[in-house]
């Protein structure tokens, strides 16, 4: 299931990579169909009158009733209520526990609510309004596998209308059937076809199927009739991600952060894509813009400055790292001030500052036993300075370490043949190749068994 990456509406790093989130993951909330907008709750509960074919009628007497609570049924629901409850009966009509639920919904009460409603549905199981107005109470407190049934049943009674589809379409997504949220919301879309909730679902429905060229394609009409809406623009660009249209989605994006809207996460995916240009320093402002604000946790911007490390941008790398440093200060963990050590000591090989170098990761060492990386840099270090006994002490502690033990074998092997010690050589190479197969390494234990042969 393809998701977008960053929630542009919802309740919304170094190799790219296809952005993950989901619309059910937390979908958008509702705007112009939910409860806090007045002109909805007006449209949805509408008059209290009935289409007599699909809702209960009344009789005479409990008309009389329903006229005297009318005008207190906006000005005091409360009392409205009370007067209605008090008339109460097991064979009064169903239209009378159907107004109770409502008032209850108009209240807030959205529990009494349900009741009533459910009580309205047991009397007349046709009751359209009741499924309508019940459906909606569960969806607004979250209980949208609860809400789907009686939304179908709404619409299979009353027929459908933008508003039921709509809503039905939102539980779906929310449920994780995007297939058929977007049939709902299509339907939907004939009846509000204006409806910014509806469009947003559709297009939630659309990447979240990965149906990414007519989501991009419907992103383009939108952001045609109001460009100065970053959300298209963003979701346009998590569609090109999944459609792998690096080169469109970064220019989506920089036309975001031009715009002030990028967040942090956005501003750190812009930063990867200028990166994946070739693009390092563009690429480490964008960065720099992401940690200022303190929001991104520590782990993962460390590991976007591994990142611009191992796209040999080590400078950048080292900029990154003494960034994290300034902005994030005491919070940093022991554990990452140790990577932070490590990138700082990489940097200073790359300078060619050999000596600064060594003492960061003696530094390292010293606080971490068991840190690999800083065991082979070091040994790295120790053998391009000549000390054989100290390059190969290093590896040697490394090779004990879980996760690095091939990469150490290998040095240790290098430093064997160096020393045209070749059986030992081979003992390690045929010990890394247990823990990590590779063709070259076969080939280099070949090579060498060769020359003990000949030997």
């Amino acid at each position: 299931m393809k998701k977008l990456f960053i929630s542009l509406v919802a309740t919304t790093f170094c190799s790219i990579s296809t952005p993950s989130f989901a619309a059910s993951d937390g979908v958008y909330p509702l705007t112009e169909n939910s409860w806090d907008n007045p002109e909805f709750k007006k449209r949805f509960l509408g008059s209290y009158g009935f289409d007599m074919e699909i809702n209960p009628k009344i009789t005479r007497e409990e008309s009389e009733i329903m006229q005297e609570v009318a005008e207190l049924m906006s000005s005091n629901p409360s009392e409205a209520i009370r007067i209605l409850e008090s008339s109460l009966t097991p064979e009064i009509s169903a239209a009378f526990d159907y107004t109770i639920g409502s008032l209850y919904l108009q209240t807030g009460d959205l529990e009494n609510a349900k009741k009533n409603y459910e009580t309205a549905i047991k009397k007349f199981p046709n009751f359209f309004r009741a499924y309508q107005n019940l459906s909606f109470a569960l969806v607004q407190e979250g209980e949208y596998e609860e809400a789907k049934p009686l939304l179908t049943k709404a619409i299979e009674i009353g027929g459908g209308n933008g508003t039921l589809y709509g809503l039905l379409g939102y539980s779906y997504l929310n449920t994780g059937v995007s297939s058929q949220a977007l049939d709902s919301y299509r339907q939907a879309l004939l009846f509000q076809p204006d409806s910014d909730d509806w469009r947003l679902g559709k297009l939630n429905s659309l990447l979240d199927m990965g149906m990414d060229s007519e989501a991009i394609g419907m992103l383009s009409d939108l952001i045609e009739m109001d460009p100065s809406k970053a959300n298209f623009w963003m979701m346009q660009a998590n569609a090109f991600m999944n459609d792998r249209e690096y080169n469109k989605a970064l220019a989506n994006l920089e036309l975001v952060s031009r715009m002030n809207n990028l967040s942090p996460q956005g501003l750190t995916l812009l930063g990867d894509l200028l990166l994946n240009e070739g693009l390092p320093r563009r690429a480490l402002e964008r960065y720099k813009v992401a940690i200022d604000s303190g929001e991104l946790p520590v782990s993962k911007l460390l590991r976007v400055a591994e990142g611009l490390a191992l796209r040999g941008a080590i400078k950048e790398s080292a900029e990154l790292a003494d960034s994290i440093t300034d902005s994030y200060g005491s919070s940093v963990s022991p554990e990452d001030e140790l990577a932070i050590l490590n990138i700082k000591a990489s940097s200073a090989m790359s300078d060619g500052d050999m000596a600064k170098a060594a003492t960061i990761l003696e530094d390292i060492v010293s606080k971490d036993p068991l840190n690999g990386k800083a065991l082979i840099s070091l040994g790295d270090y120790y053998r391009g300075a000549s000390d054989v006994e100290k390059a190969m002490l290093q590896y040697e502690r490394a090779s004990k370490v879980k996760g690095f033990e091939p990469q150490a074998l290998i040095a240790l092997a290098r430093m064997e043949v160096s020393l045209k010690n070749y059986q030992s050589a081979v003992n390690h190479l045929k010990r890394a190749n247990s823990l990590d197969p590779k063709p070259y390494l076969d080939d280099y234990i070949s090579q060498l068994e060769s020359v003990l042969k000949s030997s």
